[in-house]
């Protein structure tokens, strides 16, 4: 026996046998490769889709969620699947070293790489690759059939996915126990699982390995081949179109909604039909990996209504593969799409990107601007933003009644101020909400910031833009702009996210529309941070801050508000879900406004949540979260706990102190 390791290709294999899996396997690769372009042009068959240029900025999200996978790595099934993945990809690349050292190296230089300490380390590292995918799987299995997640399917589909792959690692282990069990070589150790099941083999005759081996080395390599051949087809086709997906994923702010460009020359609005998808959107249906975690976080599932993120997928994504046009109302009903918040939980949890909320907004269009059709209560909203500027319908001229006794300045043409502070309809006329403007009032002057309230202040109508009156927003956004264009300031401060949503992202795709936009999270802890507010009283109730959607998911910010409570409430606490996996109060995509909507009632779920940290305050950053939860305290009979604005607490802190 030679001396040295190496790779011993094709042991126990005779020439006939090697010459027909190179035939097999090159057939195996030809069909995978046609069944992949065959894929890719069905889905590059869809309405054109211009994408936002940025090579690195792709790259390193591609490197980071598509292999890092950091964006499934906080939970258990998580780390399953980058075991699973990266398992597969060492034992992927160990084949395609193994056919290079063979096939390339030695035929043409006489050089074989896989030999001496190398090939130990590399055998090593492929049976720790192996067992890492064998516990991924395991895992799988386990969640599927043992503790069975309400929201993955344990179906006999997924036991011969999960089972095939299984099948192929440890045929792989066996073949090569029996060739050690054979050859016996000195440095068998370097292959842990192969040696130990060896031992299995011990009693064996040669003849008996040798027949064993060659039987179990065309199964398992039949195996592999048949799972190559048939990635295009099936569920493993995630493989190259879930990569994909992560790269031309939006780069765009994700709360922006698409611009309908010139929208009064259009003749069809929204989507309706499958064949007005374009080919991004069909390659979200075709990257869905199934894993149902945005299922698991949707509030809308929590509530039992009609929608299913992952189920809403799979019917579009079938739809899709049929070669007549759908109709999408046959296969997506209208309470499916009513039942979403826009809350963006799905997409924050795909591993894909799948941005089901986007596409959600595009189906409402078509039932909003081509047959008019709203959820209870919403036609009266909208019609009341359209006349008088606010939701509730109430008088323009009393919009500033929430500022009575504050001196508080009106902007004026010709005179700059630092801060325009957009108070929001929410703060101007819900009589609960305007404890949030007039504390904000007195947290700008007790920092001495110059600020003003522009008097023409109306709706933005973010809400119906969301519910597929684009027209109506359009015409609000165009109206704001021209408005703010008449001022002089720096920066335009908001107090509720969905204001800073609309006018940071929004905004900008219209001429004109682009200006400084500032949370007022983000503001009051740049004034503490900055020490222009005065020193704030020490606050010892015990608090827990609620996250809203459109500050924590959509626009990154979640520490802000929890920085500038901690520097003077000592007892911040945590809830379960938190930051970028808050859980939604059920008030976004216009749900706040509809009757008898089965959202709503996703706040009673979010108020146990944070009162089971025990807190006596639950803090928020939102009117829509904060009247939500306030709701949710009544509908629980809870005289205990208060529900305030970081503002309201920022501001009372300064009464004690001045006190």
């Amino acid at each position: 026996m030679n001396p040295t390791p190496f790779r011993p290709t094709f042991w126990n294999i005779p020439v006939e046998g090697q010459i027909l899996i190179y035939i097999l396997g090159i057939l195996a690769v030809l069909f995978c490769a046609w069944g992949t372009v065959k894929s890719v042009r069905a889905i590059l068959s869809g309405k054109p889709k211009a994408l936002k240029e940025a090579p690195r900025e792709r790259l390193r999200r591609l490197w980071n969620e598509g292999f890092l996978q950091t964006r499934i790595m906080r939970t258990a099934s998580g780390k399953a699947h980058f075991a699973i993945f990266w398992g597969f990809i060492f034992l992927f690349f160990g084949t395609a070293a193994a056919t290079l050292d063979w096939d390339v190296t030695r035929p043409l230089f006489g050089v074989r790489f896989l030999k001496g300490d190398f090939y130990l380390f590399y055998k090593l590292i492929l049976d720790c690759a192996g067992v890492a995918a064998l516990i991924g799987l395991g895992y799988a299995a386990y969640s599927r059939w043992i503790k069975k997640g309400p929201s993955l399917e344990a179906s006999p589909r997924f036991a011969a996915l999960i089972g095939s792959l299984a099948f192929i690692i440890i045929t792989g282990f066996f073949i090569e126990a029996l060739r050690l069990a054979a050859q016996k070589p000195e440095w068998a150790g370097w292959s842990p699982v192969g040696c130990l099941l060896a031992g299995l083999f011990s009693s064996l005759s040669a003849p008996s390995l040798t027949t064993a081996h060659a039987l179990l080395w065309w199964i398992h390599g039949l195996s592999a081949l048949v799972f190559i051949a048939a990635i295009p087809a099936t569920f493993y086709s995630h493989i190259f179109k879930a990569p994909w997906n992560i790269f031309e994923q939006k780069l765009e702010p994700l709360g922006a909604v698409p611009k309908i460009e010139k929208i009064e020359e259009q003749e069809s609005f929204g989507i309706s039909k499958f064949d007005q998808m374009s080919w991004k959107k069909r390659l979200d249906f075709e990257a869905c990996t199934e894993c149902a975690r945005c299922t698991a976080v949707c509030p809308a599932v929590k509530m039992g209504t009609p929608l299913n993120p992952k189920e809403f997928v799979l019917k579009l994504q079938r739809a899709g593969r049929q070669k007549e046009a759908q109709d999408l109302s046959s296969v997506i009903s209208e309470q499916e799409l009513w039942s979403c918040s826009t809350c963006g939980a799905c997409l924050n949890a795909c591993p894909s990107r799948i941005d089901i909320p986007d596409l959600v907004v595009q189906m409402r269009t078509h039932y909003a601007l081509e047959e008019g059709k709203f959820p209870p209560g919403v036609a009266k909203t909208l019609q009341n933003v359209a006349t008088v500027g606010n939701p509730w319908g109430l008088d323009p001229g009393s919009r500033l009644d929430w500022a009575s006794g504050l001196d508080v300045s009106l902007l004026e043409e010709g005179r700059h101020v630092d801060v325009l502070y957009w108070v929001g309809c929410a703060a101007s006329y819900d009589r609960r909400a305007q404890k949030i403007a007039r504390a904000m009032v007195k947290i700008l002057k007790a920092a001495g910031v110059s600020f003003g309230v522009m008097p023409e202040e109306r709706c933005h109508a973010d809400f119906a833009r969301r519910l597929g009156e684009e027209y109506l927003f359009q015409t609000a956004a165009a109206e704001n702009i021209e408005n703010f264009k008449r001022y002089s300031f720096d920066r335009i401060l908001c107090a509720c996210p969905h204001c800073f949503n609309t006018l940071a992202h929004e905004y900008p795709q219209f001429d004109g529309g682009k200006f400084q936009v500032i949370s007022h999270a983000d503001f009051i802890l740049d004034l503490i941070s900055k020490k222009l507010l005065p020193a704030l009283s020490l606050d010892e109730a015990s608090t827990v801050y609620h996250d809203p959607c459109y500050l924590a998911r959509y626009n990154g910010i979640a520490q802000s508000p929890r920085s500038a409570l901690r520097t003077f409430v000592p007892d911040l606490r945590e809830p379960e879900n938190k930051g970028l996996s808050s859980l939604c109060c059920g008030a976004g995509g216009g749900q706040f406004w509809f009757d008898g909507s089965r959202t709503q009632r996703i706040n009673v779920i979010r108020f146990d949540e944070l009162k089971a940290t025990k807190a006596t305050r639950i803090a928020t950053a939102c009117p829509f979260c904060m009247s939500m939860l306030d709701t949710a305290k009544s509908q629980r009979k809870d005289e205990e706990t208060v529900v305030k604005d970081i503002a309201e607490i920022v501001a009372e802190a300064l009464d004690k102190k001045s006190n």
